[in-house]
C-alpha cells in the first residue's frame, strides 16, 4: 500500500514538473521567438492608425520614406543588420541622432522622434531595425544585451561613413532605451557618443518577466521565470541574468534623459527610479502626468519636445 502511495506521488510529480516545463518552453518561445519571420522585401502597411503621434509619424515616416537610405552591416556573431539612414541636408552636419526601437516594434514606430528633432535641427537619422525585427535577421530578440553591441557596430559605421570628429546621441524606447543603457555601459562606445536619451527602459529582463507575470497572474513566479532562463541559456546561450542595467549603470559617464510615464503598469515608473538613482553622471529624470508605457510624447508632447531640446543644447548638438 505504501509502495502504491509513493508511486502515486511520485507520478503526480512528474506530471506536475512535466507541465511547468511545457508551460515555461511555451514562455520561453513567446518572449525569444522572432516575433515575425523576416519579410522578403520591406513595404509600407496599407494602414496606418493616426490616433496618437505616433501613429501620424509613421505616415510621416512612409510619407517620406524615399528620403531614407536602406542600409546594412554584419553583426559581432554575423547577422545581417538592416537600418534606414536619411542624411542631413547640410551634408556637413557632424551630428548623428540613433533612434531605437523597443520589443516587437518597427522602426517606423520611431518616425513622431525623427520628425520632432529634424523641426529642432538638422541632422543625420539613422533607425536601425533591431535583431530578430523588422528587415534584420536573427531568430530571437536581444533585450538590449546583445542589441547594445548592435550600436556599437552601428555608431562605428556611421564614424566611418561620415568620417571623425562627429557627435552622436542614442536615443531608444522601452527595450531601445535599454539597448542604449547598456551600450553607454559596455564602455566600447567612442568619445563620438554625446549623450543618451532612454525613454522607458526596464532595468532587469528577469525583473521584468516577474513583473508582468506578477501584473497578469498575481503571483511573482520567480522559479517559473528562472526556468524560463534556464531553456533560455541551453537552448540559444542567452544568459538572462546579464540582460540587467542596473549593476552596470555607474559605468555611465555621458550625459543621461531620461522619461517615464506616471501611468506605466508595464514596465513601472520606479524602474526608471532605480537605473537613475544608480547613475553617475549629469542626468535628468521626467515623469510624464498621464502617460502609460512609452506615450509620454503623445501625453504631453510640448513639455517632452523642450525637454528633447534643452538636452540636445546641453550635448552641444545644436
Amino acid at each position: 500500500m505504501i509502495v502504491l502511495i509513493v508511486a502515486g506521488v511520485l507520478f503526480l510529480v512528474t506530471v506536475a514538473a512535466l507541465a511547468l516545463y511545457v508551460l515555461a518552453l511555451r514562455a520561453y518561445h513567446r518572449v525569444f521567438d522572432r516575433p515575425s519571420p523576416r519579410p522578403p522585401y520591406d513595404k509600407s502597411p496599407l494602414k496606418i492608425d493616426q490616433t496618437t503621434i505616433f501613429g501620424k509619424g509613421k505616415n510621416w515616416f512612409y510619407t517620406n520614406r524615399m528620403d531614407f537610405v536602406d542600409l546594412q552591416i554584419t553583426s559581432f556573431d554575423r547577422i545581417k543588420l538592416a537600418g534606414y539612414y536619411r542624411p542631413a541636408d547640410n551634408k556637413k552636419n557632424r551630428t548623428v541622432i540613433i533612434l531605437i526601437h523597443g520589443w516587437r516594434d518597427h522602426p517606423s514606430d520611431m518616425g513622431a522622434y525623427a520628425q520632432m528633432i529634424l523641426q529642432q535641427t538638422d541632422c543625420h537619422i539613422l533607425i536601425p531595425h533591431l535583431r530578430a525585427h523588422g528587415m534584420s535577421q536573427g531568430r530571437f530578440i536581444g533585450y538590449g544585451l546583445y542589441d547594445s553591441q548592435d550600436i556599437v557596430s552601428w555608431v562605428r559605421f556611421m564614424e566611418r561613413q561620415l568620417g571623425t570628429p562627429v557627435k552622436i546621441i542614442l536615443y531608444g524606447r522601452s527595450m531601445g532605451a535599454t539597448t542604449a543603457l547598456l551600450a553607454a555601459a559596455s564602455r566600447k562606445l567612442s568619445l563620438s557618443v554625446s549623450g543618451i536619451i532612454a525613454d522607458s527602459p526596464f532595468s532587469s529582463l528577469e525583473k521584468q518577466l516577474m513583473n508582468t507575470f506578477r501584473y497578469k497572474y498575481h503571483v511573482r513566479g520567480r522559479l517559473f521565470i528562472k526556468l524560463i532562463g534556464r531553456i533560455a541559456q541551453s537552448r540559444i546561450g542567452f544568459p538572462i541574468q546579464r540582460a540587467t542595467v542596473l549593476p552596470v549603470a555607474s559605468r555611465i559617464k555621458l550625459p543621461v534623459l531620461m522619461f517615464h510615464g506616471a501611468e506605466d503598469t508595464f514596465v513601472l515608473p520606479e524602474i526608471s527610479e532605480d537605473i537613475y538613482d544608480r547613475l553617475a553622471c549629469p542626468k535628468r529624470l521626467v515623469i510624464v502626468d498621464k502617460a502609460k508605457h512609452v506615450m509620454g510624447f503623445d501625453a504631453s508632447p510640448v513639455k517632452y519636445t523642450d525637454e528633447v531640446r534643452k538636452f540636445l543644447k546641453v550635448c552641444k548638438v545644436v
